[in-house]
């Protein structure tokens, strides 16, 4: 049986689509070919451990590669996901990519604007989404993760550090991973930004096909439509306007806290995003 040495586990908006695409590029690195994120842990766990088998490579490939894993952003607020980790993978090694929380809230913010239509402003989309904050409180959700696995075999990557440097985030991962650094293709810089659709209704009608699809257990359909760049395609529009300045500081001050215990329980820097 072939499952993952590894796990990105969070968190969405926080460049786990650049991670990916990163990882991918390294040829001692299996990823899954045919979706993105298999969210099994969160969402399919009841199919069982064979039909996750099925999104790796055949057992016989399997020593060809350093470190084969995958990457779904949503297993770090699930409540049952740590144990299920822990109890399936044994030794399994953990990627958690953060963002400063009001950022990574007006990427939410953007990506719904770009996938569903919405129309408000971001005071009003939070108005209506109070989570999206409250997700932000990163701490909160770290502690389920660290009462299960050593914090050794858990990597954090900060988004606004490896956007500006890249070189970094190449030799942690090498590391952490036991992947050779020059394996890595070039940082494919920004990848899926926020964009306010040309063309809404459509961005949103493709949107609810790819939901109605996924509920009918139709995902290779799905899962080809993405390969292929079309759901891209259909919702790709303008650049997000920035976040308004004085918004963001404010909302930015209910998390101070926050960084302070992340920063104790972590042994990590945040001082990129006290700036």
């Amino acid at each position: 049986m072939t499952l993952p040495t590894f796990l990105g586990i969070g968190v969405p908006r926080a460049g786990t689509t650049w991670l990916h695409a990163f990882l991918a590029s390294h040829p001692d690195v299996y990823l899954p070919a045919r979706r993105k994120e298999v969210r099994f842990f969160d969402r399919y766990y009841g199919r069982g451990l064979a039909w996750y088998e099925g999104f790796f490579c055949p057992e016989e490939e399997a020593p060809r590669y350093a470190a084969i894993g995958e990457i779904s952003p949503q297993y770090f607020y699930c409540d049952a996901c740590p144990d299920r980790i822990a109890d399936s993978l044994p030794g399994v090694r953990l990627l958690l990519m953060l963002r400063h929380p009001v950022d990574r809230a007006y990427s939410n913010y953007g990506f719904r604007v770009q996938r569903s239509g919405f129309r408000g402003s971001f005071e009003e989309f939070l108005a209506r989404s109070p989570g999206m904050l409250e997700r932000g409180h990163y701490a909160r959700y770290l502690d389920r993760y660290l009462r299960r696995f050593d914090r050794a075999r858990l990597l954090v990557l900060l988004f606004e550090e490896v956007v500006r440097d890249d070189a970094g985030a190449r030799g942690a991962l090498a590391a952490f991973l036991g992947l050779r650094p020059e394996g890595f293709a070039p940082s494919p810089g920004r990848v899926n930004p926020s964009t306010v659709p040309r063309f809404r209704s459509v961005a949103r009608l493709t949107v609810r096909t790819g939901r109605r699809l996924r509920r009918m257990r139709l995902e290779p359909v799905v899962d080809l439509v993405g390969r292929l760049g079309l759901r891209g395609a259909l919702t790709r529009g303008s650049p997000l306007p920035p976040i308004d300045p004085e918004l963001r500081r404010s909302l930015a001050e209910r998390f101070e806290e926050d960084f302070e215990e992340l920063e104790r329980r972590l042994g990590i820097d945040l001082a990129v995003w006290r700036g």
